[in-house]
C-alpha cells in the first residue's frame, strides 16, 4: 500500500501536468511570477497593524497597542497588481498549489534583509509558538473546496520547520458575506469568531491570512484568541493594502 509521501508525490505530479509553472504576466514558463517580471512587484513595507504608520519591526507602537490587539504585523507584498492577480487565482481560481512558491519567496525575502524582520523571526522561534489561520465559515469552506488561509499556514510551518498548525483554533460563527468588501463597513466582522478547542498552555500565536485589508478580520480573530488567555498574536499575509 502506497504511504503518505507516495501519495504527496503523485499529487505534486498531477498538479505538475495541469497546472504547470507559467508566468501570470508574460507566460515564461517554470514560476508563476518570473524573475523578469518581479520587478514589477512591490515589497510591503513594515507598518503597526493598527494605525498603519511605518514601524520598522512589523511591531505595534507603544501607545498603539490595546488589550486584545496584535502585537505585529508582516505581510510581504503590496496588494496590487501581480500579487493581486496572483491571489485572486489562488482564492477563485482554484490554483492553491500557488501557495507553495509564495511561501518560498517569502522566506527568500526575509533571508535577505534579517534585521529587518527579526521580530517576526524572534516571535516565530519562541519556543511556545503556535500557528493557526484566519478560519472561513463552514458553508463557504463547501462552496469553495479549501481555505486558502489554512494552506498558507501549513506550507509555513513545513517550510519553517515549525511546530504543526494547530487545527482550528478558531472558528467563524457568523457566515458573513466576501470579507475584501465587506471589512469597509464598520462592524461587519464584530463578534464572527469564536476559539474551537482547547488553548490551555498556549502563549503566542501567528495567524495567517492571504490578504491585510484593513486588519478588521484579524482583529476580531485576535480579539478571540487574548481574550482566551492567550498573551501575544503576530500577524502574517501574503499581501496588504499599500
Amino acid at each position: 500500500m502506497a504511504g503518505p509521501s507516495f501519495n504527496m508525490k503523485i499529487k505534486d505530479l498531477i498538479l505538475d501536468i495541469l497546472f504547470s509553472k507559467v508566468c501570470i504576466n508574460c507566460g515564461r514558463e517554470g514560476k508563476y511570477i518570473c524573475d523578469k517580471c518581479s520587478i514589477f512587484v512591490s515589497e510591503a513595507m513594515p507598518v503597526c497593524p493598527n494605525c498603519y504608520n511605518p514601524s520598522f519591526l512589523g511591531e505595534t507602537h507603544q501607545n498603539c497597542i490595546k488589550e486584545y490587539g496584535l502585537d505585529g504585523l508582516t505581510s510581504m507584498w503590496d496588494y496590487e497588481g501581480l500579487v493581486k492577480r496572483l491571489i485572486h487565482n489562488i482564492k477563485y481560481g482554484g490554483l492553491s498549489h500557488i501557495i507553495d512558491e509564495c511561501v518560498e519567496s517569502s522566506f527568500k525575502l526575509i533571508a535577505a534583509d534579517i534585521s529587518r524582520f527579526n521580530s517576526f523571526l524572534s516571535f516565530l522561534s519562541s519556543d511556545n509558538t503556535y500557528i493557526t489561520y484566519v478560519p472561513m465559515h463552514i458553508k463557504k469552506k463547501k462552496r469553495r473546496g479549501f481555505n486558502q488561509s489554512e494552506l498558507i499556514a501549513k506550507e509555513l510551518a513545513k517550510k519553517a520547520n515549525l511546530r504543526p498548525v494547530f487545527g482550528q483554533l478558531l472558528e467563524k460563527v457568523v457566515d458573513t458575506k466576501d470579507q475584501a468588501k465587506l471589512e469597509k463597513r464598520i462592524g461587519s466582522v464584530k463578534a464572527s469568531f469564536a476559539i474551537n478547542g482547547n488553548v490551555d498552555g498556549i502563549e503566542s500565536v501567528l495567524l495567517v491570512d492571504d490578504v491585510y485589508i484593513t486588519g478588521a478580520t484579524m482583529r476580531e480573530c485576535c480579539k478571540a484568541l487574548k481574550q482566551s488567555g492567550i498573551k501575544k498574536v503576530w500577524a502574517f499575509t501574503f499581501a496588504r493594502i499599500p
